[in-house]
């Protein structure tokens, strides 16, 4: 620590002056709260409108409390945790509506004041750590080595600890396992790391956000040509993806985009969580679930900075484009010096009485557009006879409401298991062999039942080929109290069961049933 930079990061840097502010703890929760609980999403972005009323709903709770600070509008302070850097204020391409993230240097106050919070209660273990030093450190040297020799003297050594293993497993030995103390350890390191992983990204997003600014600031320059402007812009993109933040970051969205490492993190996730050893850390438990969509919606943000860039170079091809505006930057710059000259000689006499012939003059193109693209004007189109009146039967209602109330739950639990059982023997079987073997206690809503099953299982719905279905429906009489049952055909499409889903035709194309 020199104490020179020292002095400049207390000075200039945000997550410093966020720390020393005088509401920090208040700030510092609500962003908490807000951007790493409340957010479902995992995006980490709230619209203008939405993080308005989350601040405004937080400062009335202050209010109950008996807190008597961040009395002012939502949105003024908004505005100034914005200006101070604390929050990333943009404009997404699909809306017109400002929209809020985290900066990176909030993201490193919430994780500095998180550690000092956790300090106490966290348990602190040293072997999982020292490990995971000596495992890095060890791939490093692996990894930088170019010498064959080595590299096969490591993998037959890795291959040797394997055989051994599974020698022992397979002899009837028992499997080693982690003791709990070492498994929840290694755990909070690994939602250590997860935390500042969002915050480390957060850097190379912002950077592409500098060279978007930068490149269209020299756009407002007429000195430079577009040329110029054009080869520094793909220059300082080109460095950003050697340097190392870049080449890290570009890794990292190839492996995460990847659906083969998605499907393998989901896996290691479900079962990570399913740990007994795990379930009483459940911030550790959350953060870990969210992993996958939070850190796709980070990715997301930097990807989005690449774009800004990509429209920014685009637009700056295009000549029209760039003389507009730069017409538009010699207009304002005018209207300002005119407004300068003005407040100057306010209090001239000699001109005192000018300051009422004082105008703006705007020239624009007139826009030309042709009587003969409109359409013909036709006369409304009039109802066919008049409304009529319709009276609600009572007595029909009621019929019909008892009809309702006496549908009968289907048994899914039970149907899907007599439907395991009867494919035990057989590898397919058909919604008729169904229906011949489990008799429909439900009537006809049980045949609609099956064929729900058929389409959220997975097995096949052939629409081309219809077959009649048999089914007793029970009917009460109206002059008695007897019940006299009658046989109803249904058709409906060629449903075929399959035990195992692997051996289901290609050609077949579930589909949702009508």
């Amino acid at each position: 620590m020199e104490l020179t930079r020292l002095s400049d990061l207390f000075e200039v840097s945000p997550a410093v002056r966020l720390l020393k502010s005088h509401h920090a703890a208040f700030v510092l929760h609500f962003c908490n709260s807000t951007f790493k609980h409340s957010d479902t999403s995992g995006s980490g972005t709230f619209a203008h409108d939405d993080l308005r009323r989350r601040l405004a709903c937080y400062q009335e709770d202050l209010a109950d409390d008996g807190y008597e600070v961040l009395v002012s509008p939502a949105d003024h302070y908004l505005t100034t945790w914005a200006d101070e850097g604390w929050l990333r204020r943009f404009l997404k391409s699909d809306s017109n509506e400002p929209h809020y993230q985290l900066t990176r240097h909030t993201e490193d106050a919430i994780r500095f004041v998180d550690s000092l919070l956790t300090r106490q209660s966290r348990f602190v273990g040293t072997e999982s750590r020292l490990r995971l030093v000596i495992d890095t450190l060890s791939d490093i040297v692996r990894g930088a080595s170019d010498n064959p020799d080595r590299r096969l003297e490591d993998l037959k050594a890795k291959r040797a600890q394997i055989d051994q293993e599974i020698a022992v497993i397979e002899a009837g030995g028992s499997v080693e396992t982690y003791e709990a103390a070492l498994i929840r350890d290694r755990f909070q390191t690994a939602v250590e790391l997860l935390k500042t992983l969002q915050g480390d990204f957060r850097a190379v997003e912002d950077r592409f956000e500098q060279i978007a600014k930068e490149v269209h600031a020299k756009t407002q320059v007429r000195e430079q040509s577009r040329g110029r402007i054009l080869a520094g812009a793909l220059d300082a993109e080109d460095m950003i993806k050697q340097e190392d933040e870049g080449v890290s970051f570009y890794a990292f969205v190839t492996f995460l985009f990847s659906p083969a490492s998605q499907e393998r993190l989901r896996n290691v996730i479900d079962e990570l969580v399913a740990l007994p050893q795990v379930a009483g850390d459940r911030d550790g438990v959350r953060r870990v679930r969210g992993m996958l969509p939070s850190l796709l919606a980070e990715a997301d943000n930097v990807l989005r900075q690449t774009g800004r860039l990509s429209e920014t170079l685009r637009r700056l091809l295009d000549a029209d484009s760039i003389d507009h505006r730069q017409r538009v930057a010699e207009v304002l710059r005018d209207i300002r010096a005119t407004a300068a000259s003005l407040k100057t000689h306010a209090t001239d006499s000699t001109h005192h009485r000018q300051l009422d012939r004082i105008g703006l003059e705007v020239e624009i193109q007139p826009t030309l557009r042709s009587p003969f693209c409109r359409t013909f004007w036709s006369a409304p189109q009039a109802l066919d006879g008049q409304p009529v009146d319709e009276c609600i039967d009572i007595l029909d209602a009621q019929a019909e409401a008892i009809k309702l109330a006496n549908l009968k739950n289907l048994p899914w639990h039970a149907m899907r298991k007599n439907l395991a059982e009867m494919l035990g023997p057989t590898a397919m079987v058909t919604l008729q062999q169904v229906v011949n073997n489990l008799p429909p206690q439900a009537g006809v809503i049980e045949i609609v039942g099956w064929l729900q099953i058929a389409h959220e299982d997975g097995h096949t719905i052939d629409e081309s080929i219809k077959e009649m279905i048999m089914v007793d429906v029970p009917t009460e009489s109206t002059s008695s109290d007897t019940v006299t049952i009658r046989r109803v055909r249904i058709t409906v499409p060629m449903v075929r069961f399959y035990r195992d889903r692997a051996v289901r035709p290609k050609s077949a194309n579930p589909r949702r049933p009508r």
